[in-house]
């Protein structure tokens, strides 16, 4: 009967249908819930396989979302009832293909959810629109997306095929014909009979244009709005000036880009939290800019941002904000005299000479300093890690006192800036921060009053100078891949809709990160922004070094771009990221790619080596007696450099390598080791926790721990606990008086490390001229430093690496050398002299020098 209709609907053009609901009069006791919303949805092409929703509370509180399958048909499509036991005032939802293959369109949708506990929808496939009435349902083919992706081109995906060849569209501007040159199949593998078309213009359109209401006709189809995309990367609209609110005493001037709006309105509240405004009408300026000058002092006042696009209103926050109100729900203007630490030009940056000096040490604000047996009197805040002279069980040290023991050089923070899925303040929040809302403030969770724009400013900046002022470096991770949102609760998405995001053909983003969308980092204003909070970071919160999440999809432009800019304000900046997307995604800066930059990697080849597939827990690596790593492990302990014609890698130059076994993606280092060998004894889990991060800190490259690897973290197997709670996440001090030895010794070789320079040569050159590799039993790597050419103090440094499970011997070259490394002990004074044939303990590292 669907085919009937449908066949009579192209003929006669628009159909209104009548369909009825399940829910009228009822309430979600009826349901046995607290929460019901019934969602129906139909496809063109009646395909629903693999489709399915993804529902989450949204307010009061967002929550978590689960995936739900539609479970029965009905006139109009397939249907399916989400229930929920607790009371919820408005829910989020998301239709997909199986596990994010694609969505339905790109916006987030949210329901708003009546007093009767019951919402029903009907969704239409291609419309951010739903109905919540099904009396005068409109199933036309329609228009589902078209962009204008240059100043004389569109592409559109329609739901249902036309043939271009007999078909001629119309484009209108603000209602006026446009002359079309061409209509014509999009891809150039379809026929012409297709649903994906180009639309060529005769004449390109003017670019004061694309804040007009432009709008795409076909016969036979109901019509759609023109959405400017890449049109917008044209160079006339690119704007090098400062953006947001820049304060002075006497006026503050509010400059936002947005060239496809045909206004825009700041919203400047009376205070903080007050209900009351005044509206000030924006002027565009130059490349799309609207600006506002309002005199007098504006310190700590509220404002937001209302656009009309594309036929809608749109309120939102400043993209560009420096300080907002509680949970970012208010930008706020600040005077920046009123940001400066006591002190804060004072301080001393640690010094630092050159990359492969640095050893990180990755760490998450809440989890330093929660532990409930530590005297840190502001556990899990940027102010717990200013606290010196902190303790935990048996007096061990905390917080930041622990890192200073450890004697790293370099802090790596878990991202702190503005986190969505936060409710600043509140008991039991938690989050890893890879969840950006805003990319210019701090996260007010962290804070003591997140209530105040200005704390977590001003206590932000006081943890970032109490590192300094103990001799260790800051490095922020970011999350310039993704945004935890799209379409209305992004403030990208209300600013210009759909420009900062990758989308395809059909409007759809694209989902490289696994977690539903990718920053279009190649879009020049999406570049400046990236840019400008960078250089913001480093300038106003001294901030020294950058992790980047997920950068291979970050284009290489752009990573470039970061490299030469952030450079040019200090050559000393550690930069570095992953270079991989999520699953199936497309590379746009991998391994290889960072080739004679100053950008870094991780190193993923030497962490499978060392602990095994991050993949499967049971597979081993070299730490636990797997065999045939050995040449593998080679590769890393030179640098992943050209070393010779069986021995290379990825890298150029040893400082574009960062090692390293373990971060806090995937199982903590102990429990992958306890998951792939169950039987394991403490001893064996141990001299594996040992080995393994040995062969990191003593190769050539950057170094890199996790948090608490140094006493054998563990988080119970769990191995993505992002939103696992701070109980499983927090530093657990007790672990590390059970593990002190395990401390002591990682404490030993970050201090040989720094001691000798033979483990931090700064050219491949150098590498090749001074290491070789001996010779070996199985399972066993050897090699020696040529330390003297290399600077050091010791003129031959020998290092074995023995990854059996059982002892091993072998036969040192030359005459004696100095024992200063075994599987338990680490001294710079010889322990002992060793010559001949030497046993090896399982599991183990030796160092010796002349």
């Amino acid at each position: 009967m669907k085919r009937v209709l449908f066949f009579l609907l192209l003929i006669f053009g628009t159909t209104i249908f009548a369909f009825t609901g399940e829910s009228m009069g009822k309430s979600a006791e009826d349901y046995d819930a607290a929460t019901v919303i019934i969602i129906h949805y139909h496809r063109y092409d009646d395909n629903y396989d693999g489709w399915n929703l993804w529902v989450w509370p949204d307010k009061p509180k967002s929550m978590d979302g689960k995936s739900y399958s539609f479970d029965r048909r009905d006139e109009f499509g397939v249907v399916t009832t989400v229930k929920f036991s607790e009371k919820h005032s408005r829910l989020g939802f998301i239709v997909r293909l199986r596990e994010w293959e694609k969505k339905d369109i790109t916006a987030d949708r949210f329901v708003d959810i009546p007093d009767s506990g019951v919402a029903e929808i009907w969704v239409i496939e291609g419309e951010e629109d739903f109905l919540t009435s099904p009396d005068r349902i409109d199933l036309t083919p329609r228009v589902k997306m078209a962009f204008l992706d240059s100043l004389s081109e569109i592409y559109a995906s329609l739901s249902a095929p036309v043939d271009t060849k007999t078909v001629l569209p119309e484009v209108l501007l603000d209602g006026s014909p446009v002359k079309v040159q061409s209509f014509e199949k999009a891809d150039p593998t379809d026929v012409s009979v297709t649903n994906y078309v180009k639309i060529t213009l005769t004449e390109p359109l003017a670019p004061k244009s694309v804040s007009k209401r432009l709008s795409l006709e076909i016969e036979g189809f109901l019509p759609g709005n023109i959405i400017v995309r890449k049109a917008l990367d044209n160079s006339e609209f690119f704007y090098q000036g400062e953006l947001g609110s820049i304060y002075s005493e006497k006026e503050t001037v509010f400059r936002v880009w947005s060239p496809v709006s045909s206004s825009a309105t700041l919203i400047l509240f009376d205070d903080l939290y007050s209900d009351s405004f005044i509206e000030v009408p924006m002027k565009r300026i130059e490349a799309g800019v609207w600006e506002a000058i309002v005199q007098g002092n504006l310190h700590l006042r509220a404002y937001k941002y209302r656009f009309v696009s594309y036929g809608k209103e749109r309120e939102t926050v400043d993209i560009y904000s420096r300080a907002v109100t509680k949970n970012s729900e208010r930008s706020v203007v600040v005077d920046p005299a009123k940001t400066i630490i006591e002190g804060w030009a004072q301080q001393k940056v640690p010094i630092f000479n050159k990359p492969e000096d640095a050893i990180i040490y990755e760490i998450h604000i809440g989890d330093m300093t929660s532990d409930p047996n530590t005297n840190v009197e502001n556990k899990g805040k940027y102010l717990g890690l200013t606290e010196t002279g902190r303790t935990g069980p048996d007096g061990v040290t905390v917080g930041i006192d622990h890192i200073v023991e450890l004697g790293v050089t370099h802090v790596h923070i878990m991202p702190f800036n503005d986190i969505h899925y936060l409710n600043e303040g509140e008991e039991g929040e938690y989050g890893w921060g890879y969840d950006p809302y805003l990319y210019m403030v701090p996260e007010g969770h962290y804070s003591t009053d997140p209530y105040s724009p200005l704390s977590r400013i001003l206590e932000s900046k006081a943890m970032v100078m109490a590192f300094h002022e103990i001799g260790i470096r800051v490095i922020l991770d970011t999350v310039y891949n993704h945004t935890a949102t799209t379409g209305s609760s992004s403030p990208f998405d209300q600013t210009v809709p759909y420009y900062y995001y990758r989308t395809d053909a059909t409007g759809a983003y694209l989902n490289g990160t696994g977690v539903g969308n990718e920053i279009a980092s190649e879009r020049p204003m999406m570049r400046k922004h990236i840019l400008d909070s960078l250089k913001m970071w480093v300038n106003e919160y001294g901030i020294d070094g950058f992790r980047f999440d997920l950068m291979g999809l970050i284009d290489k432009e752009t990573v470039l771009a970061i490299d030469r800019e952030l450079h040019a304000i200090d050559k000393t900046i550690l930069l570095y990221g992953e270079p991989w997307g999520g699953w199936g995604a497309t590379v746009t800066f991998g391994k290889g790619d960072q080739r004679g930059t100053g950008v870094a990697v991780f190193n993923d080849n030497l962490r499978d080596a060392i602990r095994g597939s991050v993949f499967d827990e049971k597979v081993k690596g070299f730490s636990l007696g797997s065999r045939a790593k050995e040449r593998r492990i080679m590769r890393g302990i030179v640098g992943s450099i050209e070393y010779s014609s069986d021995i290379k890698d990825f890298a150029d130059d040893p400082s574009e390598t960062i090692n390293y076994v373990s971060a806090h993606d995937n199982q903590t280092l102990w429990d992958k080791n306890s998951a792939a060998m169950p039987d394991a004894s403490r001893e064996l889990l141990t001299s594996a926790q040992k080995l393994s991060n040995a062969i990191v800190i003593l190769s050539q490259g950057i170094p890199f721990l996790h948090g608490g690897v140094d006493f054998a973290r563990t988080k119970f197997g769990n191995d993505n606990s992002y939103n696992a709670g701070v109980d499983l996440n927090k530093m657990d001090y007790s672990r590390k008086a059970e593990f002190i030895d395990l401390f002591t010794y990682y404490k030993g070789l970050i201090e040989l490390r720094k001691n000798h320079p033979s483990f931090r040569m700064s050219t491949a050159e150098e590498i090749r001229k001074n290491l070789k590799f001996l010779d070996a039993p199985r399972n066993i790597v050897a090699y020696v430093i040529d330390g003297k050419s290399a600077g050091d103090s010791w003129e031959e440094i020998l290092v074995i690496f023995n990854g059996n499970l059982e002892p091993a011997e072998i036969t040192l070259p030359d005459e004696s050398w100095n024992l200063v490394v075994d599987r338990d002990r680490i001294s710079e004074k010889p322990l002992e002299r060793l010559s001949g044939k030497v046993k090896l303990e399982p599991i183990s590292t030796y160092v010796f020098f002349k």
